[in-house]
């Protein structure tokens, strides 16, 4: 590599290593301000139309019945004004929320059931998951909260989701599957796919926690270092093949969840 190009890397890798935790939060908030006012306005937009098309009624009855009509297709359009800024607020929330999870390490009291609802929401702008993958979700809305870190569960997702996604590209059948439950103490994360099955020695590695990850998959190791962050959390994990899907499974102590000491 050329001088130039080793201080374009460097420049680069510096500009990369600022953007998550410094750029986004920024960038995001910057976001907001306008995105805000534009719904605000919109709303207020909708009164006042609305309004005016009752004071027309009412004070020229002849008049105004002439141009109800033209009042309603303003009227459509104005909501549907609204209801594509409320859908844009829903996109930038799971942004918003996403970067925000990876950048907060501070253990906490979490609701796994609405950080996988807000991972599922993001994977959406994975264009392939979003439209060839036939996804089922099914969330338990009272699961009991567990300790941990967003950061520690939306990566954990966010690697688990991806492999599945790897693991489904060459399939016919593309499904996915993903829940939440309570059981004995435990909150449950069920994962399933109609990928490629993971071989029996990289299952057992899995669920074994071996140090070094063997070689496998294309994102294998990924995967083995997202499920190797939830060891602090005491987490119990299974992985097997049932008819053509993987399936993972983990289960997360309740009352004792949170970092082992030492």
């Amino acid at each position: 590599m050329t001088r130039e190009g080793d201080i374009f890397r460097e420049l680069e890798n510096d500009f990369e290593s600022t953007f998550t935790r410094e750029l986004i939060p920024g960038i995001l908030h910057n976001f907001a301000n306008p995105l805000n006012g534009i719904m605000g306005r919109s709303k207020l937009l909708q009164r006042r139309v609305e309004e005016n098309i009752k004071k027309t009624v009412e004070h020229f009855p002849d008049a105004g019945k002439r141009f109800v009509e033209d009042y309603g297709k303003i009227t459509k359009d104005v909501e549907l004004m609204i209801s594509e800024a409320d859908r844009l607020f829903e996109m930038f929330r799971s942004v918003s929320g996403k970067f925000y999870a990876v950048g907060d390490e501070t253990v906490q009291k979490l609701n796994l059931s609405e950080i996988v609802e807000n991972e599922m929401k993001f994977s959406d702008f994975y264009l392939d998951f979003k439209h060839q993958v036939k996804k089922q979700i099914s969330l338990d809305p009272d699961v009991p909260e567990i300790s941990a870190t967003p950061a520690d569960l939306t990566l954990f997702l966010s690697s688990l989701i991806r492999y599945c996604m790897q693991a489904m590209k060459t399939s016919k059948v593309k499904e996915f599957s993903i829940s939440t439950s309570r059981e004995r103490g435990q909150a449950i994360l069920k994962v399933q796919d109609t990928g490629s099955p993971l071989p029996t020695q990289l299952r057992e590695s899995l669920m074994k926690g071996a140090d070094v990850p063997p070689e496998g998959p294309e994102g294998f190791r990924k995967l083995f270092l997202a499920f190797s962050l939830l060891r602090k959390y005491q987490a119990c994990i299974e992985v097997f093949s049932e008819g053509s899907k993987n399936v993972y499974i983990v289960r997360i102590p309740i009352q004792t969840a949170g970092l082992q000491k030492g």
